[in-house]
């Protein structure tokens, strides 16, 4: 009586058996996130940082961290590394037509400022999603694009559909439907039924704006120490109108070399001062760390000089820098496949694979170089073992014995049957070589011992 087959087998080796209804769609999806508020079918981010301090500014609020020297630096730097590099487009398949359209993509976006387009596709870095616009046009029988242009993210809102919509006088909440192959969305950082994505926005606005108020700080404190407070004491009873007269006085001692003041009054110059050993400098400097960390992850621009600032330390922290590049590169050429050379595609090969675009790391030469070197260096010195036990091999008469005398080491693990056989049968010409040095690889210290062991095992 055979075995009966259980439930798992059975649904595996029945190809027929339909599909639930509910396998073949999302469940958790928008219309039922708790997580995600939408008003009248558009979505509201839900960045906590841009809720609670937008304080009706919305995105500009993160406009204002561009502006700190520091962090407008790190982000243009990041950016930088990844449009210093060269791109390529790769066809999607190998039929000619795939050829052709890949062809034809890289061509067109070589027409266009792609460079710029990408920088405004990094923007999304920063507030989680940016929108370019592209203009249309016809060349000869092809549809080309001749234009892309950055839309400001606060005049854009997403419906429940992912779907950008744009504000307008007219429709100042919902926005107006926008047709399909014009609007590029590109985003960073999605998590669940979030289509604004989460940029370093949310992380930066704290460390920028404790930043700002230690520089009020510390100018309020230099304004101090560059002016020491002048006070004047006066008799007792004097009219307020006297005293008045004092003060306007005093004030104008700030600047003046010389000052008249009525007998009996004492002026007297009170100095700043103050104590401990944190000051503000470093204060600033340890919110610069955090900027650096969270937007290149290294910390070497506030570290010059210092004993952290050295060339091993740098080129981790470059390492770091291009993982982040690459990444930024890869969730760029996925927006551009997704959108603008899949419009191409199917206005112009219709059927034909979407290639794809690519920002391609510049290769390290010197590591590249030093990893031959080792490679060469590894090589050769197994070479030289392998030749040396060959060589010992021929000192066995007996083909059987010598091969398993050269296969009992590691060296030849990865070697064929057909390659050992070779070597058996050229052992006398590798004993009759040049070998300058035997390395200590045999077992039992030579091939005596190696035959005498093996004929022991035998009896």
């Amino acid at each position: 009586m055979g075995k009966k087959k259980n439930r798992s087998q059975a649904f595996a080796e029945d190809p027929r058996r339909n599909l639930p209804t509910n396998a073949r769609s999302l469940i958790a999806d928008v219309s039922n996130d708790i997580t995600v508020p939408y008003f009248s079918g558009v979505l509201s981010p839900v960045d906590d940082t841009l809720i609670q301090q937008g304080n009706g500014k919305g995105l500009k609020i993160y406009d204002e961290i561009e502006r700190d020297t520091h962090a407008g630096s790190m982000l243009q730097k990041r950016k930088g590394r990844l449009i210093a590099r060269a791109w390529e487009v790769q066809p999607g398949g190998d039929r000619p037509i795939d050829k052709e359209a890949a062809d034809f993509c890289e061509q067109r976006l070589r027409k266009l400022p792609f460079d710029q387009a990408t920088e405004d596709m990094l923007d999304a870095t920063l507030k989680g999603f940016s929108v370019l616009e592209t203009v249309w046009d016809r060349d000869g029988k092809n549809i080309v694009p001749v234009a892309l242009k950055d839309i400001d993210q606060r005049r854009i809102v997403f419906g429940r559909d992912w779907r950008p919509r744009l504000l307008t006088w007219t429709a100042i909440t919902e926005g107006i439907e926008l047709p399909e192959r014009k609007f590029m969305v590109h985003r960073v950082g999605v998590k669940g039924n979030n289509p604004y994505g989460l940029g370093l926005g949310s992380s930066l606005f704290w460390p920028v704006l404790f930043k700002r108020e230690g520089i009020a700080f510390w100018l309020h404190f230099l304004e101090k120490f560059a002016g020491p407070t002048v006070v004047g004491k006066t008799p007792y009873g004097t009219l307020s109108d006297e005293q008045g007269k004092l003060l306007q006085t005093l004030q104008r001692a700030q600047t003046a070399s010389a000052i008249t003041v009525p007998i009996g009054t004492d002026v007297e110059f009170l100095e700043a001062s103050r104590s401990g050993s944190v000051t503000y400098e470093q204060f600033l400097e340890y919110w610069d760390r955090q900027i650096s960390i969270a937007v290149t992850g290294e910390t070497l621009t506030t570290q010059a000089g210092s004993a952290g600032g050295n060339r091993a330390l740098g080129e981790v922290h470059q390492e770091e820098l291009d993982t982040r590049a690459d990444r930024d590169g890869d969730l760029a050429s996925g927006t551009l496949k997704r959108d603008l050379l899949t419009w191409m595609v199917e206005y112009n090969f219709p059927g034909a694979a979407v290639p794809d675009v690519w920002r391609v790391r510049q290769k390290n030469e010197k590591a590249e170089a030093e990893t031959r070197k080792t490679k060469a260096e590894a090589a050769e010195s197994g070479a030289k073992a392998l030749r040396t036990i060959v060589a010992e091999s021929a000192r066995f008469d007996d083909d059987a014995v010598a091969r398993e005398y050269i296969v009992s080491f590691a060296i030849t693990d990865n070697l064929s049957d057909r390659t050992i056989d070779a070597m058996v049968a050229a052992r006398a010409d590798f004993a009759g070589g040049a070998v300058t040095e035997e390395p200590d690889i045999f077992p039992g210290g030579d091939p005596a011992a190696f035959s005498a062991s093996r004929l022991k095992k035998k009896r």
